[in-house]
């Protein structure tokens, strides 16, 4: 005989705020109060007592829907904004906020660097353009680790009042994060984000590890972020206007 389980889905469920329509997922459990998540892909989780009527489970989201849409705004502001690039010569790419022009060369000794205005790639097949991707994403993603861990542990260095974790640095890609953190003290950033200007680059680094004191958007963490990083605002507005 199996144990019952303590939490039950039971289903999607819509309510309507002005023009906006919120959707949620909706889970039961045997608790007293109910809980309301915004996750950083935008879903929105509600936990409820399983003895909850429906009525009072809608009427608690359209009262929290402010503060839900507010989340969901905030959440959207970190997704990077990216093109299809076609890895042809002449294309422009970004690095550290920058622009170059893509210039791929034939040559027996394969190498990427950046030269001028230009972000050269010499390989034995130019015409290939997946060996160009592939040569393209490892130079990006090793400049990404070098500066990041940098970045990282300067900001950890100024941040040692707060009595942080010691950061680890994770690379992952990520469609919808420029960073994220874990409680064991994890940083990951997304690599795309070193062609985001040197200053976003600190403002996301903080800001992960502002979460590592705060796990939440809360006032005590942005009172964190705001001393730390006082132009924090014109920098992320600076990253959401950042195309990759």
């Amino acid at each position: 005989m199996t144990e019952p389980s303590s939490s039950s889905t039971t289903g999607l469920r819509t309510v309507q705020y002005g023009q906006e329509l919120i959707d949620f997922t909706l889970v039961r459990r045997n608790r007293k109060t109910m809980a309301i998540t915004v996750h950083p892909d935008l879903s929105v989780e509600v936990v409820a007592p399983t003895t909850a009527r429906e009525s009072a489970i809608l009427d608690r989201v359209k009262r929290r829907a402010r503060w839900i849409l507010s989340q969901q705004r905030q959440f959207l502001s970190w997704m990077p904004k990216t093109s299809r690039r076609q890895f042809r010569g002449g294309e422009t790419h970004r690095y550290l906020g920058s622009q170059y022009r893509l210039k791929v060369i034939k040559d027996e000794q394969p190498g990427v660097r950046l030269r001028g205005g230009f972000l050269e790639v010499r390989t034995p097949g130019p015409s290939d353009r997946q060996v160009v991707k592939k040569a393209v994403t490892g130079w990006y993603r090793n400049h990404a680790r070098e500066r990041f861990d940098r970045q990282l542990q300067e900001a950890y260095a100024r941040m040692r009042a707060y009595d942080l974790p010691k950061p680890r640095l994770r690379l992952l890609h990520m469609s919808k994060r420029w960073g994220s953190c874990t409680t064991s003290g994890e940083v990951i950033l997304n690599p795309e984000l070193i062609k985001a200007p040197s200053v976003c680059i600190e403002y996301v680094i903080v800001h992960e590890l502002c979460h590592l004191r705060h796990p939440n958007h809360n006032r005590a963490f942005f009172e964190m972020l705001e001393a730390v990083l006082p132009d924090w605002r014109q920098r992320k507005d600076r990253l959401e206007r950042v195309e990759i």
